[in-house]
Parts: C-alpha cells; structure tokens; sequence
C-alpha cells in the first residue's frame, strides 16, 4: 500500500476482490472507469498489496502506451514481477546439489542450465509460446494464485492483436485453477468489443465490476493530506463541490489541491485552470482538435453540449452553421461520428454518445465560441 499521505486507500474494496479471487468464486473479472478516475492507483496501491499479504504473485501490465506490442508487454510485466530480492539466488543455490543438467524454471526465465559451466543454447520460438512458458513458469497454487492486472486493454480489441488475445486466453484457459486476471479499460466500446463479441476469444470470460465511487470520506482524506503538508485548512464545502464539479475525479481534486498547496494564493478555480492548460498540452489535446475536419469538430461540439439527437433535423441544421453548409445529411453525421469512435474520442454509454476523455469535453467546451465562429476546415 502506497505510503503517500496523499492515497486513499479503497482497503474494502480490494479485499473483497481478492476474496473473490482467492476463494473461487471468480477467475477473471473486468473493471470499466474512465481515465483519470483511480483504476491504476486502486491495482497497484490497494489490489495488488492486498493479494501479496496472501502470499500471491501479482503481475501488472499496461496497454495504454504500448499496444503495439502487447506480447512483449506482458512477457517484461512477468519478468518484473519474479525480480524479488533473493529469489533467484534462492533458487539457483537449491538446484545447485541436484543433478548436472537442469531446467530451473520457477519464475519462467526457460531455457536449460548447465550448472557444470557450459549453457545449452536457447532455441528461438514464437513469442506467443514463450510467454505461455512463462505464465506457466509463474510460482502458483490454488490458495496462492497468480493475479495478472492488465490495465488499459480496450486497445487489444483491435483486429491486428487477435493472435495476442487468443493466445492469452488459451493460456489463461489452461490454469484456470491457479490464475486470476482482473482487465480494466477507459473504453466501454473497446471492453464490448473484447468481453461482449460472440467472436471475440474473451467473450464472456469475466464478469463485470464497478469501481465504486468516491464520496465525502475521499474529500475529507485529501484536506487532512493537505492539512499535514501545509499547515491551512479548506473548507470542506467548497472542497466537495469542487469534487463533484470535475466528476468525482481524484486525479483533479489531488492535483488542484496539491498545487493549492505550493501556491497559497490559489482557490480551487485558478489551480484547476492551471492543471487544465497544463493537461491539453501534455495530452495533445490541441493537436487531437486540430486534426479533426469541420463536420467531426461540430458533432463533437453538440456532444459536449449534451445533444443525444445528433442526426435529427434541429441538430443537423446547427451542423450545417457552424460548417457553413446549406445541409448535412444524416449519412455525413454518422460518418463523422464513426470517425470519432475510430479516434477513441467517443464512445457509447447507456445508450448515447460521450466523450471518453471528460477532460478533452472542457478542453473543446473552451473551444465553442470559435468552432462556432472559426470552423477548421
């Protein structure tokens, strides 16, 4: 568990999952919250210490910024994790009364070692059966599983991964009894597209979990945090409107009062200001607007404006003044929405279109008096 005054710490949370897990009553479970809301914290500050308390090996990977190559993501993912201080010269020093040729494979290094001096050479294979060796290498029992985090998978969905995904749940599939595996996502198009599909080797391999979100007790936690580290009180108040202002977001409500916290002359609405602006330009939120044509850009306007009607008469008439077209088709408005889903801009919940990114929704809600005005073409 993290020791920053700063975490929160969702300690119920976390050990019903991993009672879950340990006790059978679930393999694999997927956990969707949108970016910046805590899922990463949650795994790593509160999930996987939970499960090391128990004696289980934790494996946590993110897809986020390295989906291109997800096969090598994970085989480093469980390399790090088998890096425990002693483990292999533990290993090696208990092998080493046993016989010349051995296969020391606990932690799924592979290969053959020949403990007279001479290494046998390793045999190249594919690199979806090396990481099946070594998930099946991995240190694991029906009390003492494995838990495999996988963060940010909604990018796995892609045709390009299906060899990847197919291969991983064939592992998976094979050691049931000794491994778990919780998956989260930002995008509840791309966790469809991999738990929902007919198709999909994942379909209907986990069962869905909600991140439960936070409330007062969070706002009072991160104003004590604050308190210790500056000596000033906030007024709880302003705090959780504040909080509920940016959606209930910790990322937002620590770093405004982080920043608060080094500039005393700041409120709530000034450091979120400075947060933003520093978010759009480390995020390419910029870039991100500037490459969408006209007809995108306006559509993204009326969803942030909270119109669900984006092919209706009144919608495609305010489409066409902020393009400067006589009329838009209900075709081109369904074209630049796919273009957006495409872009992960968007995505589907309860039915409507929102933006996956809240913060990329204020960024283009800065934004609505020129794309109404200065439409990009």
């Amino acid at each position: 568990m993290s020791n920053s005054p700063w975490h929160y710490p969702r300690t119920e949370f976390a050990d019903r999952v991993i009672q879950s897990f340990v006790s059978g009553g679930s393999t694999a479970l997927t956990l969707f919250a949108p970016r910046r809301t805590g899922k990463t914290q949650f795994l790593i500050h509160d999930l996987a210490p939970a499960a090391e308390r128990l004696n289980c090996t934790v494996v946590y990977a993110s897809f986020w910024q390295t989906a291109d190559t997800p096969v090598d993501t994970l085989i480093h993912a469980i390399e790090r994790a088998t890096e425990k201080p002693g483990f292999w010269q533990r290993a090696h020093s208990a092998l080493t009364g046993m016989k010349p040729k051995i296969r020391i494979a606990p932690m799924g290094i592979g290969g053959e070692v020949d403990l007279s001096g001479a290494q046998k050479p390793e045999v190249q294979q594919d690199p979806l059966l090396t990481l099946d060796d070594r998930i099946g290498g991995l240190p694991a029992t029906e009390k003492t599983p494995v838990l495999f985090m996988l963060d940010e998978v909604q990018g796995l969905a892609a045709p390009e991964h299906g060899a990847f995904v197919a291969a991983l749940r064939t592992s998976l599939d094979k050691r049931r009894d000794t491994v778990r595996t919780i998956f989260t996502g930002s995008s509840v198009d791309g966790l469809r597209a991999m738990f929902s599909n007919r198709q999909a080797p994942f379909f209907h391999f986990g069962s869905n979990i909600d991140l439960p979100a936070l409330g007062e007790d969070f706002v009072r936690h991160m104003l004590k945090a604050h308190k210790t580290a500056t000596s000033r009180d906030v007024a709880f108040e302003a705090a959780m409107a504040f909080f509920l202002e940016v959606d209930r977001s910790p990322y937002m409500m620590r770093n405004v009062l982080e920043r608060m916290a080094l500039n005393p002359d700041y409120d709530f609405a000034t450091a979120a200001t400075r947060i933003r602006e520093e978010l759009a330009e480390r995020q390419g939120f910029p870039v991100l607007w500037s490459e969408l044509n006209a007809l995108a850009q306006a559509v993204l306007v009326e969803i942030v404006r909270g119109e669900t009607a984006l092919t209706s008469m009144a919608a495609r008439k305010r489409l066409g003044q902020a393009t400067g077209e006589d009329a838009i088709s209900p075709g081109r408005v369904s074209g630049a929405i796919r273009t957006l889903g495409r872009k992960h801009i968007i995505h589907k919940i309860d039915g409507n279109w929102a933006l996956q990114d809240s913060d990329f929704g204020r960024y283009v809600d800065t934004l609505i008096p020129m794309a109404n005005t200065s439409p990009s073409v």
